[in-house]
This record gives C-alpha cells, sequence and structure tokens, in this order.
C-alpha cells in the first residue's frame, strides 16, 4: 500500500492519542502527495490539519524551535536537530561503501512496495571503523537524501550522573524521534552500548544497555535509528543484533582519495590527472578527516604567505603535519634527502627520480645522487 509508513504511523498516533505524532506524520504525508501531484488528496488533508490551532512540534523545514525533550536534571536538550534545509554536507566514500549505504536509503524509499509484500523495511544501521572516515557525515547524508530532520542524540545531557536517569532520558528520546518524521543517530554508540560483561563498569551501566536494548526492540520498523562508533569491539553483543545494516566505514581507497582532495581545494587548483595520481599515492592510508586537515591547511598557508595556491603546498603540509620532517632540521640538503626518501619509499613507480625532482623543486641529477646516498 502506498503511503503505508505515513499511515500506519498516523493509526498509531490516534490510537494512542498522540495528537504530535498524528499532526506530523500528516505534514510527511501531505508533503509526498503533493510531491506525486495528487493535490486533492493534499488539499483535503492540509484542512484537516488546518483546523488545529496549536501543534506541539513544527514543519520539517521550519526553522521555529522544536520542544525537544530534556534532561530533567541539568534541563539540557537531549538532542540536535538538523532540519534538510540546514543539512549541506558532502560526504566522498568508497565505491563498495556507498553502494551499500545507497542499499539501506533506498530499503526506506522503497518501503511501501516491501510492506506491500509483508517485508519489513530495514530501519537501523550501525556504522564502524577507524575515526575520522566519515562515520557522522554518513548520517548527515542519509537524512539529506531521504529529505528528513536528523536528531543528534546529545551524550553530554543524556547521560547523568543520577541512578536511573540515564535510562529515562534515553526513552524520552526515543518517544520525541517517533513523534516526527526523522532519522535518529547515536553517536558515539559505545558510551552507553557497552558490552554488559565487562567487569569494570557499574551496575548502572548495565541497566542502561537493557534500556537501550528495549527501546530499540519497541521502536517501530517505520521509523530509522543510526548508529555509529570508533570501538566496535566493545559494544554488547545483543546490540549488533539489533541492528539489521551493519556497515564498516574504512579508510578512503585512492579514488575516493583523489575526489577528497579535489573536494578540499575548493576550486582553487585544477590538478591534473598525473598529480591526482600521486597525491593520491602520497594520502593513500589517511583518513578523510586527516586529508581535510592537510588540503585545508595548505590553503590555509598560501593564503596568509600571499601565494597562488598549488599541489606544492600540499606535499609542505604533509611533510609537516606527519612529522616527516624535523623540526631542528635546518641543513637544505638533508631536507632534501628526508623528503626525497620518504617519496621514494611510498612507491617508486608513480614517484620517479624525475616527479621527486619536480616536486622538491630540484634536477634529477640532485635527486639520484641523494638517493643513492641513502641506500649506500
Amino acid at each position: 500500500m502506498k503511503y503505508s509508513i505515513e499511515i500506519g504511523k498516523i493509526v498509531e498516533g490516534a490510537l494512542k492519542h498522540d495528537q504530535a505524532k498524528v499532526i506530523n506524520y500528516t505534514k510527511q504525508l501531505v508533503s509526498k502527495l503533493e510531491k506525486d501531484d495528487d493535490l486533492r488528496s493534499a488539499i483535503k488533508f492540509q484542512r484537516l490539519l488546518s483546523t488545529q490551532t496549536e501543534f506541539s512540534l513544527t514543519p520539517m523545514n521550519s526553522s521555529s524551535p522544536v520542544a525537544i525533550p530534556v534532561d530533567t536534571e541539568s534541563r539540557m536538550d537531549l538532542a540536535d536537530i538538523i532540519y534538510p534545509y540546514q543539512n549541506e554536507i558532502e560526504v566522498v566514500l568508497s565505491k563498495q561503501n556507498e553502494e551499500k549505504l545507497d542499499s539501506f536509503i533506498l530499503s526506506y524509499q522503497n518501503a511501501d512496495k516491501l510492506n506491500s509484500l509483508g517485508i519489513n523495511v530495514s530501519n537501523s544501521l550501525l556504522l564502524y571503523g577507524p575515526p575520522g572516515c566519515g562515520k557522522t557525515k554518513c548520517a548527515y547524508l542519509i537524512a539529506k537524501r531521504l529529505n528528513l530532520p536528523l536528531v543528534v542524540a546529545r551524550l553530554d545531557s543524556l547521560i547523568s550522573s543520577y541512578l536511573g536517569t540515564t535510562a529515562k532520558n534515553i526513552r524520552s528520546l526515543f518517544d520525541f524521534a517517533q513523534k516526527m518524521p526523522c532519522v535518529l543517530f547515536l553517536d558515539e554508540f559505545d558510551a552507553i552500548a557497552k558490552a554488559r560483561d565487562d567487569n569494570n563498569e557499574l551496575g548502572e551501566l548495565k541497566r542502561v544497555v537493557n534500556s537501550l536494548l528495549q527501546n530499540i526492540d519497541t521502536m517501530s520498523k517505520d521509523s530509522l535509528i543510526l548508529a555509529a562508533t570508533n570501538h566496535q569491539q566493545l559494544l554488547d553483543p545483543a546490540i549488533w543484533r539489533r541492528f539489521e545494516y551493519k556497515l564498516e566505514i574504512e579508510l578512503p581507497d585512492r579514488e575516493a582519495i583523489a575526489a577528497l582532495v579535489t573536494l578540499f581545494a575548493n576550486g582553487l587548483y585544477s590538478f591534473s590527472k598525473k598529480e591526482i595520481v600521486e597525491i593520491s599515492t602520497l594520502l593513500d592510508g589517511q583518513s578523510g578527516a586527516d586529508i581535510e586537515e592537510i588540503v585545508t591547511k595548505a590553503i590555509r598557508n598560501s593564503v596568509i604567505h600571499n601565494c597562488p595556491f598549488s599541489i606544492a603546498n600540499i606535499y609542505d603540509e604533509l611533510f609537516i603535519t606527519k612529522n616527516i620532517v624535523p623540526q631542528n632540521c635546518n641543513d637544505p640538503r638533508e631536507l632534501l634527502q628526508i623528503k626525497a626518501k620518504y617519496l621514494r619509499e611510498k612507491d617508486s613507480k608513480v614517484f620517479s627520480l624525475q616527479v621527486i625532482a619536480d616536486i622538491l623543486g630540484s634536477s634529477k641529477t640532485t635527486i639520484q645522487k641523494i638517493v643513492k646516498e641513502v641506500q649506500s
């Protein structure tokens, strides 16, 4: 049945006398009807909405404040909301990760077809992997692609020092996320989902995990929940089973590195194919965050020193950021030797003697002599 998610949520809200849920999912239904050019039905539902004089929540794209649940002790919001119009995220992933992420998004976008066949929508995704590889950005991307608000849990207010309060906060957050079409995102997930057999943890955290599991179990299949962690080995085994999709976001491959460098350069420099191969080889093994830091610092240095930005700035910044060049080294020949050795060891086929000479602004003969000295 078409619009099965919205209709199901509206009925569910009506049965539970939850006016906020009815209103928000009716708005979502109106939006979809308008998109499908069913204006007669859209107007009909819009008229029903207009009879309401008070709204518990605002429209998805509104900049007006929303009644976000708060911690009862600190009175701090339990989450931040990023609306679609605020979400300008750009993400570069490896081809494999991009395909898996697309599969998750397509599953939700085709919820009506799946429900008509009696197949539940895959509504939960666990993102894990090294820091700085784009897990948080993936959550933003999913919300953006689905045109939904992203509800980002705030761990500083979610986790309370008072007995039982953290579990209550988790419950409040889950209840809130089901009152409106949105994507609930739990970042740094291991902070509340650690293995319950960890003898170093207090009993309170174990109760928190139990509460988390119960809330995930009772969460409607029409609602979306994402979680991300850098420490997947710390998660409770039962947590793993609650997530239908699990996606490891690994370090970017060379194709992704090339796209990231081009993205972060922001049109300030036009890289040749040869330069892209070289820089992708050089940055292989770095996270997306590392690459962004290196390119951004390179741009900043070119601006403050009033010189044109070029690929040489990226090389210089990499040598500094990765401590390849000792800070107390002032001998030009020694510096040349260190840099040439590093490039040569990265990939001798990509970084030939001539390429190294071009990068370092030296002659091929000089680089050849230096490389021989290092090898001898």
